[in-house]
């Protein structure tokens, strides 16, 4: 991809540099706030090559796949640096704008997911990296815990039978750097939550890491509170009610006294209703979430696998999956597994089989050259490619194709497969596979890709689409 050339192409369908108000990025997405959208020409954008799909939301969401999403947006925010704004315009009026836009075009269900979403974006790359590497750390581990009950090994002084077997495989080392890295991200999500949660309600962003640092406080016991209690769902709504009280108390603090007084006051106010409040209700609300989502896949069985894992896709393309993220990680606290994410992952397998249908059958070469660059990317990491350079632009195949994810769920589900971390999908979620699984994960990927590929080919040669020619 000529990345410069995507770039300016963009600038220039979006109205030019002067009509774009804040560009960022997520995973696969460049995400744009526009300033006048009637000067965004959507169709030019969609037929951009290397464009796979444009999302319209609260901002102008273009796909362009895995790593090219960042470089992309780095372009044109170096553009944006050289040139004014078009209409210049007040910091309070540009956030009044925004926010009629926003009431605009979300409900107060869909606002609330959306802002889990931008809380979690920004620590996702860590995330799938810390994760990857517990994986690794896992499989070594486990290997050598294997071993040593095989071959009756036993503890030497602090070190664990496994331990004694990684030291003389000379990998204890290696080991214990993939723990610590890992249990970095992990052990302290709560303060980068805390963090994030600061700065997309407009808080004092260290405030914000501060109240996640409490909850995970050693001390918490002598309270009668456990460390992690309330979980990352308590963290952020205490972030969200810190940085509404900050402007609150700003509102009558003198200037003189604001960075001495604000900060104590609200501070003081919220470690307490934190503490007192936030935790032990937030504490319950996280049980019964997770105590839902275990009876669902218990009782449901291999039904809820199909019925989640089919539903999941259609979360993926209105980009509320990442609103999912604190029932993952909760799940993963509470329990060392996060089930729910390993059902998740089957949108891809099904997407990627519908793809490889659309592939074979249509005899659009722009089509065909989409798919080609589509399918590798969702086999190794994300549905995305798939879901919106091809399997929506077809129609039928992202009904099918979510059908096909739904029976990888089921197998899922049957296999008792789970993850002990959550990242990407595809093959870069082999290393997050818990207790060994990686066999029975690979074949449930493969029978929702089979499903999907089979259901495709099939409806679109019943409905011709192998038939339809493409108009020029």
């Amino acid at each position: 991809m000529n990345y410069n050339l995507v770039a300016d192409t963009i600038v220039k369908h979006c109205g030019g540099p002067g009509n774009l108000v804040h560009v960022t990025n997520c995973m696969t997405r460049v995400r744009m706030t526009i300033d006048d959208t009637s000067k965004v020409d959507m169709s030019a954008l969609k037929a951009i090559d290397g464009v796979l799909g444009v999302v319209e939301d609260d901002t102008l969401q273009v796909i362009v796949g895995p790593g090219k999403s960042s470089k992309v947006a780095t372009i044109i925010n170096d553009l944006m640096k050289g040139s004014p704004a078009a209409t210049p315009v007040s910091e309070v009026e540009l956030k009044a704008k925004l926010a009629r836009e926003k009431a605009k075009k979300q409900t107060p269900v869909k606002a609330i997911l959306k802002h889990i979403a931008n809380i979690f974006v920004p620590i996702l790359p860590p995330l799938i990296a810390a994760g990857i590497l517990m994986g690794i750390n896992n499989v070594l581990v486990n290997s050598a815990a294997s071993f040593a009950l095989t071959h009756h090994i036993a503890a030497i002084g602090d070190l664990s039978p496994a331990q004694v077997v990684l030291d003389q495989r000379h990998l204890l080392g290696i080991s214990e750097f993939l723990g610590l890295v890992s249990k970095a991200l992990f052990s302290f999500l709560a303060i980068y939550t805390g963090v994030t949660s600061a700065k997309e309600f407009d808080g004092t962003i260290v405030m914000g890491g501060l109240l996640g640092a409490i909850t995970i406080a050693p001390q918490l016991p002598q309270l009668g509170l456990i460390p992690g209690q309330g979980g990352l769902i308590g963290v952020i709504f205490a972030v969200w009610l810190m940085c509404w009280l900050e402007k609150r108390v700003r509102q009558f603090i003198p200037d003189v006294l604001d960075v001495v007084l604000t900060p104590t006051i609200v501070l003081s106010v919220m470690a307490a209703v934190l503490l007192f409040a936030i935790m032990p209700v937030a504490g319950v609300l996280s049980d019964a979430i997770l105590h839902g989502m275990n009876g669902l896949l218990s009782t449901g069985g291999m039904a809820a696998g199909f019925v989640l894992a089919a539903l999941f896709p259609f979360l993926i393309s209105l980009g509320l999956h990442h609103g999912l993220f604190p029932i993952h990680l909760e799940m993963i606290n509470a329990t060392g597994h996060a089930p729910l994410f390993a059902i998740q992952i089957m949108s891809n397998a099904g997407m990627v089989g519908a793809a490889t249908a659309v592939l074979l059958l249509t005899k659009d070469p722009m089509m065909k050259k989409i798919a080609r660059g589509a399918i590798p990317t969702s086999i190794l990491a994300v549905g995305e490619p798939t879901i919106f350079g091809v399997n929506i632009p077809v129609g039928f195949a992202f009904i099918t194709g979510s059908i096909g994810a739904g029976f990888g769920g089921m197998m899922i589900v049957l296999l008792g497969v789970t993850t002990n971390g959550v990242g990407a999908a595809g093959l870069s979620a082999l290393p997050l596979i818990a207790d060994g699984k990686y066999l029975q994960y690979i074949l449930a990927w493969l029978v929702g890709c089979l499903a999907a590929f089979v259901l495709t080919y099939a409806t679109g040669k019943v409905r011709g689409y192998d038939k339809e020619i493409a108009v020029a």
